[in-house]
């Protein structure tokens, strides 16, 4: 899973529940790439060794007694990465909202738990990667050419140490992930780039995208359904919060709702 040369990913495990708990660092323990640095029953023990020890990765539950996981997320200044896991599906959209890796539902499958590893393996090799390119602030991005008043119709990516071009109507939609985002093709592809989506978002034409959660921005050609809790696209689910509801339908739909006239 993860190349010998790279360093482990140090991983934190909170859960109330003594066989979920010791379950959870059994599959820890089975993954090379991961080295376990704690596994704690109550969130204030885990709060305080990430306070004075910080971790690549929290793995951690969600309803447990007094401070439940996403309060403990959002009370910590520099928060690891995080994989939630949970009984409920009602946590989803919160989890969002604290840049969760991955969302796990108890009972946990040791192939879903590696999927959730590998996605935060990806993450820390982008994050590590960042820092050893120290690099000054990116260009604008996409690039305009001076004296013209057209977009082009592709733009660059950088994703490591390459450049990736990628044409509008490829791109699906683009997810944040804290300080960069990961970009999703209509093939399926998946890219990371080290630039964070309030960034892409004032880079890329405004017509073309739109902002549906504060998290995801999705080609608005792409949208086929759109609901109260998410738009569809490509058989995949994108979540709508109440705050951009109205732009996307008035942006998607416009004056094509074909409607019953009266008279």
């Amino acid at each position: 899973m993860m190349p010998a040369t790279e360093p482990p990913i140090t991983c934190l495990v909170l859960e109330d529940d003594l066989l979920m708990r010791d379950l959870v660092g059994s599959f820890v323990e089975q993954v090379p790439a991961l080295q376990l640095i704690g596994l704690h029953e109550q969130p204030l023990a885990a709060f305080e060794q990430l306070a004075r020890q910080p971790a690549d990765l929290l793995i951690s539950d969600i309803e447990m007694p007094g401070l439940n996981g996403l309060e403990l997320v959002r009370a910590l200044r520099q928060p690891p990465l995080v994989i939630f896991m949970t009984s409920h599906q009602k946590y989803a959209a919160q989890s969002y909202e604290v840049d969760a890796v991955d969302y796990l539902l108890k009972p946990l499958a040791f192939d879903r738990f590696l999927r959730a590893i590998d996605k935060a393996r990806q993450l820390l090799q982008h994050r590590r990667a960042a820092r050893l390119i120290n690099e000054p602030s990116p260009a604008p991005w996409p690039p305009s050419t001076p004296g013209s008043s057209s977009q082009e119709d592709y733009f660059f990516i950088r994703t490591e140490m390459q450049f990736v071009k990628l044409r509008y109507d490829e791109v699906a939609y683009i997810e944040a992930m804290r300080d960069f985002s990961k970009v999703f093709l209509e093939d399926g592809t998946v890219h990371i780039t080290l630039v964070n989506l309030k960034n892409i978002e004032s880079q890329l034409p405004a017509p073309l995208f739109v902002r549906t959660h504060r998290s995801f921005l999705v080609n608005a050609s792409k949208i086929e359904v759109i609901t109260n809790q998410d738009v569809k696209l490509l058989k995949v689910a994108v979540p709508l919060s109440q705050t951009y509801r109205d732009e996307v339908t008035e942006r998607v739909v416009q004056n094509r709702l074909i409607t019953r006239r009266s008279g």
